[in-house]
C-alpha cells in the first residue's frame, strides 16, 4: 500500500523549502512549447484542462519538454513540490540523459528532478525489447516515489514498473472525456472528410489514401498537423480541389465545430480532435500508438496495408464506443489533495 502525500510534498531540497504564504508550488513539464507538432499542443491541452481543479489552489509554474529546464526553470524546479511531466511519447526504453529528446533531461537536472516528477498522460515512444539499466536507475531517481503514474498504454507502464515505480494504464487524456457513451458520432458518412498526413513517416499508401477520399467525398480538407505535412501533401499529389486549413489549433477547431465532416488520417491526436468535437473518425495506424489505443479504448484504426478496405468504413454504419479505464483515471486524479 503506497502512503500518499497529503497535503503537498514539502521539497526535497533543504534549500529550497516552500514560500512562507503556504501555498504549494506546482511546476509543469510542457510538452507542447517549442514543438512545431499540434498534436503535442491536443495533449497539454486536455492534461492542462484535467489538471486544473486539482491545481486551483497553487502556484503553478512552467518550461519546455523540448528544450529542457534551463536557467530559470532549475530555480522553480528547486522551489517546487511537485514536477508533473504532461504527456506525448516522453518514456523512452533507453537511456536519453544530455541528448536531445521530446523530454530533455541534462545531466544538471537530475538532482533537481530527484524524487518529484509524476507522470500524466504519459506513452511509450516506441516499441522495445527491454528496458536499458541506466534508463531504470534514472527513472527510479527522479520519478517519486510517492504519487502513482498516469501512463497512455502498457509499454509506458512496463518502462516506468521496470524503474520500481507504480504505473496506471489511463490511457490519453485526450480521450477521457469521451467515454461513457459521451462519444456519439454520426452513424453515416458526411459530404466532407478533414484528413492529415505524416511527412516523416511517408508510404505510396498515402496516395491511395488521397485518391480514396477524393472519390467518396465531395469536399476534402487537409489539416497540416506540422508545417511539413503540407509540403508532403504537395509532393505527393497535384489535386487542387483539396482545401488546406490555417496550421494552428483555433483554426482547426473553428472548423470542426462548424462543419459537418469526417475525420480521417495518420495523425493520431490530430484525428482524436475530431473525436472530441464528435465527429466521425479513423485513424490510419503508422506506429505503435494508434495501434495500443486503438485496441485499448476502442478508437476505430485501421493499418495502413488494409487501405483498400477504408471505403466499407466511409459508406458503412460506424457504431464507434469508447471503452476507458475509469478507475485507474479516477485512482490517478484523487491522490492529489482538493482544491479548498
Amino acid at each position: 500500500m503506497i502512503r500518499l502525500p497529503m497535503p503537498w510534498p514539502r521539497p526535497s531540497r533543504p534549500d529550497a523549502a516552500p514560500p512562507t504564504d503556504g501555498i504549494p508550488h506546482i511546476h509543469l513539464i510542457d510538452t507542447a512549447i517549442a514543438s512545431e507538432n499540434i498534436g503535442d499542443e491536443i495533449i497539454v491541452d486536455a492534461a492542462r484542462r484535467h489538471l486544473a481543479p486539482i491545481l486551483a489552489d497553487c502556484r503553478v509554474s512552467s518550461s519546455s519538454g523540448h528544450d529542457g529546464l534551463g536557467p530559470a526553470g532549475r530555480k522553480l524546479v528547486a522551489s517546487a513540490q511537485l514536477v508533473l511531466l504532461l504527456g506525448t511519447n516522453a518514456l523512452a526504453s533507453r537511456y536519453k540523459v544530455g541528448r536531445r529528446f521530446m523530454w530533455r533531461v541534462a545531466p544538471a537536472d537530475v538532482p533537481l528532478l530527484a524524487g518529484k516528477v509524476v507522470l500524466f498522460g504519459v506513452g511509450a515512444n516506441t516499441p522495445f525489447d527491454r528496458v536499458e539499466g541506466a534508463q531504470k536507475a534514472f527513472l527510479s531517481r527522479v520519478l517519486s516515489p510517492a504519487y502513482r503514474h498516469s501512463v497512455r498504454d502498457g509499454r509506458a507502464q512496463t518502462i516506468v514498473e521496470a524503474a520500481g515505480h507504480v504505473a496506471l494504464d489511463t490511457s490519453c487524456p485526450t480521450l477521457w472525456d469521451c467515454a461513457d457513451g459521451r462519444y456519439r458520432p454520426p452513424a453515416r458518412k458526411t459530404d466532407t472528410v478533414c484528413f492529415t498526413l505524416t511527412e516523416h513517416k511517408p508510404d505510396p499508401s498515402d496516395c491511395l489514401l488521397i485518391e480514396i477520399l477524393s472519390e467518396a467525398y465531395r469536399r476534402v480538407v487537409f489539416f497540416p498537423q506540422q508545417a511539413r505535412d503540407l509540403r508532403y501533401l504537395r509532393e505527393i499529389t497535384d489535386r487542387t480541389q483539396i482545401e488546406i486549413l490555417a496550421p494552428n489549433l483555433a483554426a482547426y477547431d473553428r472548423f470542426l465545430s462548424q462543419t459537418e465532416t469526417d475525420v480521417v488520417g495518420t495523425r493520431l491526436h490530430g484525428t482524436i480532435r475530431g473525436v472530441q468535437h464528435g465527429r466521425r473518425a479513423l485513424v490510419v495506424q503508422i506506429d505503435n500508438r494508434a495501434e495500443d489505443i486503438g485496441k485499448e479504448t476502442g478508437l476505430p484504426t485501421i493499418s495502413r496495408n488494409a487501405l483498400p478496405k477504408l471505403s466499407e468504413w466511409i459508406h458503412g454504419a460506424s457504431e464507434a464506443q469508447l471503452r476507458l479505464p475509469q478507475e485507474q483515471i479516477a485512482a490517478f486524479l484523487q491522490q492529489f489533495p482538493p482544491a479548498r
